[in-house]
């Protein structure tokens, strides 16, 4: 079946199939709180989640955010912060540092909004002594005691900060609008200040100056937002540690990358064995036919039974190169672009007996790795639709988002209950993680299951 011609049929006969697939799943993504994603993150997060991110990507709409505002807030409360942890719980000695990693986490949510966790383990025991010796033995106390210890220097450069990058400029623009203010009344400056210069007795040059004092008030609030950001990250470092859950998600990127320097050292020896026993085999059969031929030409004798025989030997070599660099790289992507190589995999699903419902808009600047990537995981996919899902339909999706993020689901209406765990799902988490993408399983016992992939794409 063309691709044009699976396109048309698919339109005819597949919208019902996504309606219906799609309203299943919706009801298990509310049933079960959202998607869970192979490594353990769950969609929602905010986009923007601290100065830093929002200042990188919207420099110029920064100052209509809140952002500023919050880092001059974090920035003016660090010295009362530090002098009243300096008055009051220094006779806490090494525990002194507990009690202000508790106050930062809550007051870091200025600049920061990823969950923060309190890093501390629960006492085992009921009781002061127990609870000092937990806490004596945890790193993290020391840590927060070392946060408190920096924080006094910190404050200082925060009031230089904000000093040299607010306060100067506001005094100008306050003083220059303050000699405006006069000239529009009627008042000489001089009355007030003997000693006031020609220049402050000029309503233009002053003018100018309280201007230049405003640019330079709200160009202040970028190097405030930047060093509030460069607090957070410090405060991050000191007073917080890494969620089980990223924790986890790091050590499962840990297990994929070594399955995959596992699969690529296994991948290498079986191409050489192939091409050993295989093309290798052929090729030299080929060369001796030849010079058997070559001998048997030159005695005169008939050579079309080598003849046929060289050309035995010559294309079986090639089908078994070509089965070998299948393996490298897809056929299907040399012939078309990710686009079309989908719509085979798509129009293969629907001849195996399956129907099919396809709806396919990628760009086709794609870079090669994401292709091959994405195309191999997909016909994973649907490989295991086929062996192992009893399914009736199948849905296949894939589009870029506005973000550029490349994104393929595929759903059916089969058995459910697939194994986040099983080869066949973990090779293609191995595959798209080091595409810095994730992997999205929704798969009840009973059905339907819904796998989505993730991949960012620069493009």
């Amino acid at each position: 079946m063309s691709g044009s011609a699976f396109a048309a049929c698919r339109c005819r006969r597949g919208s019902a199939i996504g309606v219906k697939n799609t309203a299943l799943s919706t009801r298990h993504h509310e049933a079960s709180g959202g998607p869970m994603t192979m490594s353990g993150m769950r969609e929602g997060q905010p986009s923007v989640t601290a100065p830093g991110l929002a200042l990188r990507r919207h420099p110029l709409r920064l100052l209509f955010t809140s952002w500023p505002w919050r880092s001059l807030a974090y920035l003016l409360s660090t010295p009362l912060i530090a002098t009243v942890w300096l008055v009051s719980c220094w006779p806490m000695l090494p525990l002194a540092g507990v009690p202000l990693g508790r106050l930062e986490r809550r007051r870091l949510r200025l600049l920061d909004r990823a969950p923060i966790p309190n890093p501390h383990i629960p006492a085992p025991r009921s009781g002061v002594r127990a609870w000092i010796g937990l806490r004596a033995r945890e790193r993290i106390s020391w840590t927060e005691l070392l946060h408190g210890v920096l924080l006094v220097p910190l404050s200082v450069l925060d009031f230089s900060v904000l000093t040299l990058v607010l306060l100067m400029p506001g005094m100008l623009a306050a003083s220059s609008g303050l000699l405006v203010a006069f000239s529009i009344l009627g008042i000489d400056p001089a009355l007030v200040d003997p000693g006031t210069t020609a220049i402050q007795r000029d309503p233009l040059a002053q003018a100018l100056l309280c201007v230049l004092g405003l640019v330079l008030l709200l160009a202040g609030l970028y190097p405030v937002t930047l060093f509030a950001e460069g607090q957070r990250h410090l405060a991050r470092l000191l007073i917080t540690e890494p969620s089980a859950e990223l924790s986890a998600q790091l050590e499962g990127l840990t297990r994929s990358r070594a399955r995959i320097t596992g699969a690529f050292d296994a991948e290498r020896r079986r191409i050489e064995r192939d091409l050993h026993d295989g093309a290798q085999q052929r090729l030299t059969a080929l060369v001796m036919t030849l010079g058997t031929m070559r001998y048997q030409h030159d005695r005169g004798e008939d050579v079309t039974e080598l003849i046929d025989r060289a050309d035995t030997d010559a294309r079986r070599a090639v089908e078994e190169l070509r089965q070998i660099v299948h393996g490298i790289f897809p056929s299907a992507l040399r012939e078309n672009d990710l686009a079309g190589a989908l719509d085979d995999l798509a129009a293969g699903v629907e001849n195996a007996g399956i129907e099919t419902t396809a709806s396919i808009d990628l760009p086709p600047d794609i870079a090669s790795d994401v292709q091959v990537g994405l195309y191999f995981a997909t016909s994973e996919l649907c490989t295991n639709v086929l062996k192992h899902a009893r399914a009736t339909s199948v849905l296949l999706l894939a589009h870029r988002t506005g973000a550029g993020v490349l994104v393929v689901t595929v759903e059916d209406d089969g058995i459910g209950g697939a194994d986040p765990h099983g080869t066949g799902l973990l090779g293609v988490t191995d595959r798209i993680e080091t595409l810095g993408g994730r992997v999205h399983l929704v798969s009840p016992v009973g059905g339907p299951t819904r796998i989505t992939v993730e991949v960012p794409c620069a493009s």
